[in-house]
């Protein structure tokens, strides 16, 4: 028992550090859209290679190159635009993937959760004591939601509440599922330590993609909890939660109501006007390859009457449409599909939920080089936390291509 306790506290002082950075510190001192983790791509890459994974690389260059030639065939209005642009995309698959290999050798997952929820905790009341002092600027944001002002969403280090929201997604989801299917005091805490801070920064779209995940999740193991007093108990202390949310005055509920009534105009940038703006974007070029990576910054799509002066779009799939066209997005979803059946996702209630979520991030939010949506695929396709799957005797197909 010693020296399996010796291995798991190895295991977690070995991944923590990257952990904290990735989670608290990314953006910390950076401009806007550069990371910590876009810095350290050449040492992850150097870490790849001495793990011998020595052919991402090439077989990035042999994904992307159909689309260069494509789009050299068409015209490239920024040959600087697109060379930066692959080599950020570059440092996407890189950093995936080396992190995707980490969460795969670490043995404690649980257990960096677990942790990543303490700390993040004792982040947040922080943050409520800076709320108070003339720095309360630095972690929270006090933003005009259209017809709601002076609203307080905290964000702590990171560029924006919605982008805080995502990374509280995974240990979320991870401790409201395992607090279902074990209720008890230790599980019930870790869950109240991640809603607190969910339920703060505001986040409209965090919180309906998370109900939504965890409820598709709920539904297939439905039968399953009819057999555990316990955890029908704690279910309706969820819906009656939600119920609170949605009925008693609030932000969330305010927000709720407006985008009932078609009057929020943040979410109508992120859905509709996003493959608009997509579609004027690649339609001058190709609508089968797109524009091009990093050509949609140079489109001015002021003439469309929306809320974009140039076509950066805050939406994964209209933003990919727009670069990579209806090719690219045909082979995102092909790839998706693919991975839900081969590695049985529909088998485990967490990796289910997280399928669920990112599935509908992707089509509300996001962009095309977003670590944290790539990661929580990863988190989806993986072969994480077995407990949870609805038949303990259920084995799950990896596939490491």
């Amino acid at each position: 028992m010693a020296v399996r306790t010796a291995a798991r506290v190895r295991s977690f002082e070995k991944y923590l550090p990257i952990a904290v950075l990735y989670f608290f510190l990314n953006s910390v001192g950076l401009p806007t859209g550069l990371f910590y983790t876009t810095l350290l791509s050449p040492l992850l890459f150097l870490w790849l290679f001495r793990c011998r994974e020595r052919w991402i690389t090439l077989k990035f260059v042999m994904c992307l190159t159909p689309f260069v030639i494509a789009h050299a065939i068409k015209g490239i209005e920024s040959p600087y635009y697109y060379a930066r642009s692959s080599i950020l995309l570059w440092t996407v698959c890189i950093t995936v993937y080396a992190f995707g290999l980490a969460l795969l050798k670490c043995k404690t997952l649980e257990r960096l959760f677990e942790q990543l929820i303490i700390l993040n905790f004792c982040a947040v009341v922080i943050a409520l004591v800076l709320l108070f002092t003339p720095y309360r600027g630095t972690v929270w944001d006090n933003t005009d939601i259209d017809d709601l002002s002076d609203v307080l969403r905290l964000r702590l280090l990171n560029s924006e509440p919605s982008v805080y929201a995502l990374l509280m997604m995974p240990l979320l989801v991870f401790v409201v599922l395992r607090l279902l299917q074990n209720p008890g005091k230790r599980n019930l805490l870790y869950a109240v330590l991640i809603v607190i801070p969910f339920l703060l920064c505001q986040s409209f779209g965090g919180v309906t993609i998370g109900l939504a995940g965890i409820g598709i999740a709920v539904l297939v193991r439905f039968r399953h909890l009819l057999k555990q007093r316990r955890a029908l108990l704690i279910l309706a202390a969820m819906v009656a939660l939600v119920a609170g949310l949605v009925y008693v005055p609030n932000p969330i509920s305010n927000r709720l109501f407006l985008v009932a009534a078609g009057q929020d105009s943040s979410t109508d940038s992120r859905t509709v006007s996003s493959f608009i703006v997509a579609y004027s974007v690649a339609e001058p070029k190709s609508l089968l390859w797109g524009a091009g990576l990093g050509q949609a910054k140079l489109a001015d799509v002021t003439d469309l009457g929306l809320a974009f002066t140039i076509g950066v779009i805050p939406n994964a799939v209209a933003g990919g449409f727009a670069e990579l066209g209806t090719i690219g997005m045909l082979i995102k979803f092909a790839l998706e599909f693919y991975l839900f059946f081969r590695t049985r996702v529909y088998a485990n209630s967490f990796r289910l939920a997280m399928f669920v979520v990112v599935f509908i991030t992707q089509l509300t939010g996001s962009y095309l080089m977003n670590v944290q949506e790539y990661l929580m695929w990863f988190l989806a396709f993986g072969p994480f936390f077995p407990e949870m799957d609805f038949k303990r005797g259920a084995r799950l197909k990896i596939s490491h291509a």
